[in-house]
């Protein structure tokens, strides 16, 4: 357990790599024959289980302090292997299909809450591509034997566009693929499926995508490249935040053009208010009077966990849009915010698709319980900078998911020496 007690914020932090980015580009290198030097990785628990993942599907990994080098000659399993997702969300919808441009049988598995994510989408789409599959009533534990056999489908977009990015990387790694397209119906999250194309023209595959379709006129050879990977727009969202509640906080590292989906934080934090100054790669977010706002956060449900902890200290009333995406979180994201806020004295309304969040004069002291969600143990921590007494955090090792530096990071710009106590 860990106590975070009051304290302004000053200081300047880099921002580590986005994960999102760093497994695109390791799904990318494993596609590429050739060698891809992915430079200013990450070292959160989903990073290292695709890069496992791509270790044992074919390409040797040479590792530095920040940087990896892989040397990969496509999908080329020595023979039937089993890989472990972790508890990578991403992981398990991207490389499913792209493991099944395997001639051998693989069998996927995971730990802890990705065990318990309903991912039908596969049990729908991969049989119809001619891979023999089977799940466990549509979770984890898979089992596959390609090849997939590419064709033109239509898909359901309105859970996650993750399933889209593997079925696009699988098909461009297809060695069978023609002149075909992808429809997407009810597509959710655009800006992360956009993020998917721009990494795959970083190895040299521009795909046409046009009204909600990928079209395809392959087959394609990936180019291994030298990618240097973009900080994490979800991670830096946290700071901002704890910038615009408690004092002052500059941050770089951060592409202001990302395709990222989080750098809608930004809109959120003039939304309310807070004073936000850019120059490069570098942002500097700092404490002025905060107003309710209004956001739909639809393509970005990630940015949930940091923008109510921003709307609990604004002036009146805030709205957010998209709360149906919280329901397949590492928790039920937004039940769980509800739950775990209420005790601080923050009233959230969970009304169909809409979070309303009531802010509260004073944020008193308590316990967040993260129900294994990393973003829920961040939220908690920067509420606790301006809390009556502190707050403390159960298991705050679940940041190492996404975000495994984030407490020293946060103790890096805090005025507050004895902020952090670990219990």
């Amino acid at each position: 357990m860990k106590q975070i007690l009051p304290s302004t914020v000053n200081g300047h932090a880099k921002i580590p790599a986005s994960k999102s980015f760093t497994q695109r580009a390791m799904a990318c290198a494993l596609i590429a024959n050739g060698e891809s030097l992915l430079k200013n990785i990450g070292k959160s628990d989903d990073e290292q289980a695709s890069l496992q993942i791509i270790q044992k599907t074919g390409a040797n990994i040479i590792q530095t302090e920040n940087d990896i080098l892989v040397q990969s000659k496509g999908i080329n399993p020595s023979g039937s292997l089993s890989v472990s997702v972790n508890e990578s969300g991403l992981a398990t919808r991207m490389f499913t299909p792209i493991l099944a441009n395997s001639n051998f049988q693989i069998e996927i598995d995971g730990n802890g809450s990705i065990l318990d994510r309903t991912m039908t989408f596969f049990d729908d789409i991969l049989p119809q591509l001619n891979v023999q599959y089977k799940s466990n009533q549509g979770k984890l534990p898979f089992s596959l034997l390609g090849p997939i056999q590419p064709k033109s489908i239509s898909v359901d977009g309105s859970i996650s566009s993750q399933y889209i990015t593997g079925l696009i990387y699988s098909y461009v790694g297809s060695p069978l693929l023609k002149n075909e397209k992808i429809i997407i119906e009810n597509l959710k999250s655009e800006p992360y499926l956009l993020l998917s194309l721009e990494v795959l023209r970083l190895f040299g595959v521009e795909l046409i995508y046009n009204d909600k379709t990928v079209y395809f006129h392959g087959p394609y050879q990936l180019k291994p490249s030298t990618i240097l990977i973009e900080g994490d727009w979800s991670s830096a969202s946290f700071l901002l935040v704890a910038g615009a509640i408690a004092g002052k906080i500059t941050l770089s590292g951060l592409n202001p053009n990302s395709k990222q989906a989080d750098i809608a934080i930004l809109e959120v934090l003039k939304k309310a208010g807070a004073k936000v100054e850019q120059d490069g790669d570098r942002y500097v977010i700092s404490k002025n009077e905060l107003n309710g706002f209004e956001f739909d956060a639809t393509d970005c449900p990630d940015l949930f966990p940091p923008i109510v902890v921003l709307a609990s200290l604004c002036k009146g009333k805030s709205k957010i849009k998209g709360a149906n995406r919280l329901i397949h979180k590492e928790s039920n994201r937004g039940i769980v915010l509800q739950k775990e806020l209420n005790q601080f004295g923050i009233d959230i309304l969970l009304e169909n698709d809409l979070m309303i969040i009531s802010p509260t004069k004073k944020v008193k002291t308590g316990t967040i319980d993260p129900h294994g969600d990393h973003r829920i143990a961040m939220a908690g921590a920067i509420l606790g900078l301006v809390s009556e007494n502190g707050i403390n955090i159960l298991t705050p090792h679940v940041v190492n998911k996404s975000f495994p530096q984030f407490f020293d990071l946060l103790k890096s710009v805090t005025s507050n020496e004895n902020f952090l106590i670990e219990n």
